[in-house]
C-alpha cells in the first residue's frame, strides 16, 4: 500500500485474484471507475466495476491498511484504475492496480 502525492490524499492499492472475464464482458481500462465493497463482514474487500463486473480481491494485508478509510456503516470505498499489469507466462487477467480516492455514498 502506497501514499498517495498531498494533492492527491488517496491509497494506491493492487487486486489479487483478478477475475475473468465472460464472453461479452468489456475488459477493464486504465481510469474506469471502480467501487470497493467490504465482504464478510468487512474482512475482506472485492472490486467492481461500474458495469456490476466484479474485478477481484484486495490482499488480506492491503485491506487492512484501508481501515482508516473504510465507513463504519459499511458504504463502499471508491477509486479508479490507474494500471493492468499482465502476467507473463501465466493465465488470467494478470494484475490490477487502484487508486483509492473516497469514501461511496
Amino acid at each position: 500500500m502506497h501514499a498517495e502525492s498531498a494533492a492527491d490524499p488517496g491509497m494506491l492499492t493492487y487486486l489479487t485474484d483478478a477475475a475473468d472475464l465472460a464472453p461479452g464482458q468489456a475488459a477493464p481500462r486504465v481510469g474506469d471507475a471502480v467501487e470497493l465493497r467490504p465482504r464478510r463482514g468487512g474482512a475482506e474487500i472485492e472490486a467492481w466495476s461500474a458495469a456490476g463486473i466484479r474485478l477481484g480481491r484486495l490482499p488480506p494485508a492491503e485491506r487492512a491498511a484501508l481501515d482508516g478509510l473504510l465507513a463504519e456503516d459499511g458504504r463502499p470505498l471508491r477509486g479508479r484504475i490507474t494500471a493492468l499489469v499482465p502476467r507473463p507466462h501465466q493465465l488470467g487477467a494478470g494484475r490490477i492496480h487502484i487508486s483509492v480516492t473516497t469514501a461511496g455514498g
